[in-house]
């Protein structure tokens, strides 16, 4: 396998040309400045495909399945209340927008214009895209999931990746949890102590203590279900666990359960089956 490299992290771009065999470099950036350029130009790429319904070149293989996900949680939570609230850490350029107005022409319902968006999300240029490309919409957004504590919502969503970015301790992302009457995310656990870790970003992660955070999450009303992570490339070791969640109100839960394998064919007993997401790009265990 070779040396495995060490030292700080320094994520970069790099723009230019080859010609004759010879590189010229036009622009190189790194940091947060890299990040914005590249992962801004994705976002907003895949909201205009969604927008133009040309969905199968979306940049991530499994982004429409987890669109389904949140077009049936939403649903699910809809009965009985007049405005709903979506909440996401990790909204970026709130590209969920786009998905879910596509979604919307087939099944027709829900309002999109009429949910609160609110999302986290660590870069200023994600959070300007998002509320200057979305004018039409409620959209409020934060850099910091501290700055969002007081947030209750009917339906949260998140990757894995954003949660172990915005919360260095069980209590937070609990207390954050339980204040939605659904949440759907997938997330690496440490099966034991918290792990204090970084990622190819070159940002601080923390893996979260799985038996805590199950601990904290036993309210009375609400159940919480886990089933296993399948894609490869999320590391899964002898201290750490992948799992796709599911919390929340126990009646809320089951509502979506049935939307979305009435809408989807999922269901718990094929939760997270490659045949669910586009697996040319992928490799599975």
């Amino acid at each position: 396998m070779g040396k495995l490299p060490k030292g700080e992290i320094t994520t970069y771009t790099d723009f230019g040309k080859v010609q004759g065999g010879m590189r010229t470099s036009y622009a190189y950036h790194t940091g947060q400045e890299a990040y914005d350029l590249y992962m801004g130009a994705r976002y907003l790429q895949d909201m205009l495909f969604y927008d133009q319904g040309k969905v199968d070149i979306v940049f991530q293989p499994e982004d429409l399945r987890d669109n389904n996900r949140k077009y049936a949680g939403l649903v699910a939570c809809k009965e009985g209340v007049d405005h709903l609230t979506y909440y996401e850490v990790g909204s970026s350029a709130f590209g969920v927008i786009e998905a879910l107005e596509y979604l919307n022409k087939e099944y027709n319902l829900l309002n999109i214009k009429n949910i609160n968006f609110i999302g986290v999300d660590n870069s200023d240029w994600m959070n300007y895209v998002a509320v200057n490309c979305h004018s039409n919409y409620k959209v409020e957004v934060y850099e910091d999931a501290k700055n969002a504590t007081h947030i209750e919502c009917d339906f949260f969503f998140a990757k894995g990746i954003s949660l172990m970015y915005a919360y260095q301790d069980e209590e937070s992302m609990c207390n954050m949890l339980k204040k939605s009457r659904l949440a759907v995310f997938d997330y690496t656990f440490a099966k034991g102590e918290r792990i204090v870790d970084h990622v190819g970003t070159g940002l601080g992660v923390t893996y979260l203590d799985f038996n805590k955070c199950n601990e904290l999450l036993n309210v009375d009303g609400k159940i919480l279900i886990n089933k296993p992570y399948i894609i490869k490339k999320y590391n899964q070791g002898m201290n750490r666990v992948t799992y796709d969640c599911i919390y929340g109100d126990k009646d809320v839960v089951d509502n979506y359960l049935s939307e979305l394998q009435k809408t989807t064919g999922e269901s718990l007993d094929n939760y997270g089956d490659p045949k669910f997401i586009r697996q040319e790009e992928f490799e599975y265990y």
